[in-house]
């Protein structure tokens, strides 16, 4: 039986914000850094480099991300730098506060 090797790139995203919670960026990545994400930010106002750590979950990972998105009007566009997938959270629809994959 074998197993998976352990890729060394770190599990690293840009996510787009559109009203975040509060509408501040800056209050967004310290959230998401007292929940234990690294986060930095490019010279971009609304965005954020996120790394996810290797000891959390997609599934968590992606509920303290949607958890800063606000309720009824905000969204988000999450990219997966190591797997080039696009994810999209739009509160504004038919499907709120769910992370679909485009």
């Amino acid at each position: 039986m074998s197993r998976k090797k352990k890729s060394s790139q770190p599990w690293e995203y840009v996510g787009e914000f559109n009203r975040c919670r509060g509408d501040n960026i800056r209050k967004c990545g310290r959230r998401l850094s007292k929940k234990g994400i690294q986060v930095t930010f490019p010279p971009h106002k609304t965005a954020i480099k996120i790394t996810r750590p290797e000891s959390m979950s997609f599934a968590q990972f992606a509920g303290i991300v949607r958890a800063e998105v606000q309720p009824r009007i905000g969204s988000l566009l999450l990219m997966s730098k190591r797997t080039g997938n696009v994810f999209i959270c739009n509160n504004h629809g038919n499907r709120p506060n769910r992370l679909l994959r485009v």
